[in-house]
């Protein structure tokens, strides 16, 4: 932290952060009930400043999700996004829960023969929608090209006979896709913040970039908790982050202290 303090002109390797949806979350001294046009025209000017910190060969993972009532925002956040210069190059669906039933196993899979539901959501009581179980995470970079590790985030293959059969296969991982299953823990006590960002999501988003160099900055202007510091912590990698409410602030200074203390027994 010391290293990015002193450099006013440091350049951003890799945004990752989950804004506010406008969706009615109870903040402590944010109101998440902005008028519409208000709330996108605010994050066109998030897209903007962080346009200009970001390094051209940078990545910028955004994470919004929607209700059922109004499941456009997204895509609307979206083209604020690209009319600040950024180009889409990947759209990743975060699931936070699934279930499978015997028919759609697969013949190979030796975990479960029966099905299975896992992932953690709260219902919604209409007649009319469909819970939603599923959030977006808008890869954004420069030039829409830019060269990703993806299997730093791999998985093994179910059918291991396609190591052998695949001639680009040199081992047993293969592209996680673009379909990522990252579960909430169930959760009995009172919440720190109303809408925590899992830290393995972030995790997974920075090792998809490709940030293995100890001089790589992450930055999440919408720190919260501290949750992408946490993951940046895990890999070795130096992380800066802006948040307003003083509260939330001061829970991160202490989840990154602990983390610190322990990492370093």
């Amino acid at each position: 932290m010391d290293r990015i303090s002193k450099s006013s002109d440091l350049k951003i390797d890799v945004i990752v952060t989950s804004p506010p949806y406008n969706i009615g979350k109870k903040y402590n001294v944010y109101n998440d009930r902005m008028d519409e046009l208000d709330y996108l025209n605010w994050l066109y000017e998030i897209a903007q400043k962080s346009y200009s910190i970001l390094k051209f060969n940078g990545s910028f993972f955004l994470n919004i999700g929607e209700t059922s009532t109004d499941p456009l925002i997204p895509f609307q956040v979206v083209n604020k996004f690209l009319n600040a210069g950024y180009k889409l190059q990947n759209t990743i669906h975060w699931i936070k829960s699934i279930s499978i039933e015997k028919e759609d196993m697969a013949n190979t899979n030796p975990l479960c023969s029966e099905g299975f539901s896992i992932g953690h959501y709260k219902p919604i009581r209409s007649n009319r929608f469909l819970t939603n179980i599923h959030e977006y995470v808008f890869h954004f970079t420069k030039s829409g090209y830019l060269p990703i590790d993806k299997l730093s985030i791999g998985v093994p293959y179910q059918d291991k006979s396609n190591v052998k059969r695949w001639k680009s296969v040199v081992q047993d991982r293969k592209d996680r896709g673009n379909v990522w299953f990252v579960s909430y823990p169930t959760i009995q006590r009172e919440r720190s913040h109303p809408a925590i960002f899992p830290e393995k999501l972030a995790k997974l988003c920075i090792k998809l970039h490709g940030c293995n160099s100890k001089d790589s900055v992450v930055y999440d202007p919408f720190m919260g908790i501290g949750s992408t510091a946490l993951a940046c912590m895990d890999l070795g990698i130096d992380f800066i982050g802006t948040e307003i409410d003083l509260n939330y602030v001061k829970y991160a200074k202490e989840v990154i202290g602990k983390k610190k203390i322990f990492t370093n027994k």
